[in-house]
């Protein structure tokens, strides 16, 4: 993975947010807004396969980014004013389609996709690849650590290895 400017990945998560139609969930000084920002922001790491170099660690709520926490308010303005003239190069486009069309078929799959779904599908990724050791049964951990139905996530779990990102 080739390492970007963190700073476009605050364009990708605005563009996220309006394009699954997240925006109108939660406002601007919300905790809940500030969980789907870290999550996206996880996911099209994760997911998207581009390496913005943001670190995240594991706490209560899942993935964790300290330095992204820094641009809500960036990321707000961008939801609103979403620059038509910007320009997302042919990767960035390729993970932002990515990460659209996998939390599609989350949506699909579960008949929603809100803050918890987004919350669990980020915690069981980082549970597969994040965090060591590793658990030997991800979706128990994550049973263990989110009130969460075994059937969700079971069926997230499914999802998650036909991308490739849990195994």
């Amino acid at each position: 993975m080739k390492v970007l400017d963190k700073k476009r990945i605050l364009l990708i998560i605005a563009k996220l947010i309006q394009d699954l139609d997240l925006a109108k969930l939660y406002n601007k000084n919300s905790m809940g807004f500030k969980v789907i920002v870290q999550k996206l922001g996880y996911l099209v790491q994760k997911v998207g396969g581009i390496d913005f170099d943001l670190k995240f660690e594991w706490l209560s709520r899942g993935p964790y980014s300290r330095s992204l926490q820094n641009y809500y308010h960036v990321i707000l303005h961008y939801i609103s004013n979403y620059p038509n003239d910007f320009f997302l190069n042919e990767a960035e486009n390729l993970a932002l389609n990515r990460v659209k069309d996998f939390l599609n078929i989350i949506r699909v799959t579960l008949g929603k996709l809100d803050i918890e779904v987004i919350e669990a599908v980020a915690s069981l990724i980082m549970l597969c690849t994040d965090v060591y050791p590793t658990p030997e049964n991800p979706i128990d951990e994550l049973l263990k650590r989110k009130r969460l139905s075994k059937e969700i996530a079971l069926k997230i779990f499914e999802i998650v290895k036909m991308y490739g990102v849990c195994t």
